[in-house]
């Protein structure tokens, strides 16, 4: 699905189209696809970047993460 973003189109996957690539991709690809439904590739850097002077939002963005690692490898 393509959408407008701030003037610039992207290409946006449904649910349907995400199951279907599942199959198809790498566990690190599955990992970093789920990642990108919740943290945009510059907001992950933000995180990563302030991980000392926020930590909160680091630890919360890293349960995040392991979470998605968890429920690909129980999918697998």
């Amino acid at each position: 699905m393509l959408t407008l973003d701030n003037g610039v189109y992207l290409v946006k996957e449904t649910e349907n189209q995400i199951e279907c690539l599942m199959d198809k991709i790498s566990y690190e690809e599955q990992v970093s696809l789920l990642i990108r439904q919740r943290y945009s590739l510059d907001e992950e850097l933000a995180i990563q970047r302030q991980r000392d002077t926020k930590p909160e939002e680091f630890q919360a963005y890293f349960s995040f993460c392991e979470e998605c690692k968890k429920q690909v490898k129980e999918e697998a």
